[in-house]
């Protein structure tokens, strides 16, 4: 009875999936991570002609570097679609500017945050007061139509504080941000990165459009993965606290939310002498040196890194 009990057990164990076991080793012996990312959400994710770009591909680029792999994204084209794909195994971790949620927690597993951000707005101006400066600001404004991007935390708060009928749901922030400038919405939603990077490339249309970036929330994104390896998770939150502590982040901060070369922003003397004095800390020179390099062999590769 006994053997044939340890038989049965030995059976199960085979049938059980293997996806989770270990995830390092399966990554380490493919040679490739494969990375979930938030197509067109500046400054996390900016896809290029000949590439892709971001604080979120960065940080990605460097957990490769880490563990001696390539690395290769994808981008889902709704945001929905992050999860499940990687449930499916389409992908190996998401880093995709993900709020960290109650409801997605049930689904998979969170790393300690990497960047806090709060929920903002962008409104026609003539809509609000001078004195308006936050996306509360806008619950009292009659007859205000509202643009978010659908299946996300800020399209669940937005449902909380406006009527349903004022909502306007769409496929992606960029699409969102456009109905707003053809008039289709009298303001959206984002977080506030996304606020702050699109109210600095947009100078043109200040004076129409005003930006409404004082703190309303805390919300934290994090890197996700499937249930089921502490090991994985464990060593991402090391990741995560090492980028922190040897100014890695601040680098990183530095590069899309200051400098914003990405973004043809021209480089102010502050900037540059902010700049300098991050590339003091040896850590950080050594991962600039590290992300040029991996930019430049991307390039020659024509996009083959990626989907």
């Amino acid at each position: 009875m006994k053997r044939i009990f340890l038989i049965l057990l030995a059976i199960i164990g085979l049938a059980l999936p293997q996806v989770n076991a270990g995830e390092i080793d399966r990554i380490k012996d493919k040679g490739e991570i494969v990375v979930s990312v938030n197509k067109g959400y500046p400054p996390f994710c900016v896809v290029g002609k000949d590439d892709i770009i971001g604080l979120d591909v960065d940080l990605a680029k460097l957990i490769a570097d880490y563990l001696g792999v390539k690395v290769k994204f994808i981008m889902p084209d709704l945001y929905k679609d992050q999860i499940p794909k990687l449930l499916a195994g389409e992908s190996d971790i998401v880093i995709a500017a993900m709020t960290r949620t109650v409801d997605r927690g049930l689904q998979v597993t969170f790393t300690e945050p990497y960047f806090e951000v709060s929920q903002a707005a962008l409104v026609e101006r003539d809509m609000v007061t001078p004195m308006a400066n936050s996306y509360f600001d806008l619950v009292d404004v009659p007859g205000i139509r509202i643009g978010v991007k659908a299946n996300t935390t800020i399209e669940n708060f937005a449902r909380e504080l406006f009527p349903a009928e004022a909502i306007k749901t769409l496929p992606d922030h960029p699409e969102a941000v456009e109905a707003l400038v053809k008039g289709e919405v009298d303001a959206t939603v984002h977080d506030s990165p996304f606020v702050q990077i699109w109210a600095q490339t947009h100078p043109d249309l200040s004076g129409r459009i005003k930006p409404l970036l004082a703190p309303v929330t805390k919300e934290y994104y994090g890197f996700a993965i499937r249930k089921g390896d502490p090991d994985f998770l464990n060593w991402l939150n090391l990741f995560i606290t090492q980028v922190k502590i040897d100014g890695t982040m601040d680098l990183l901060e530095h590069r899309y939310f200051v400098e914003m070369q990405w973004a043809g922003v021209k480089t102010t003397r502050e900037a540059r002498i902010t700049k300098a004095q991050l590339l003091r800390n040896k850590f950080v020179a050594k991962k600039q040196a590290m992300l040029e390099q991996k930019r430049a062999e991307e390039k020659l590769r024509s996009g083959d890194a990626y989907e």
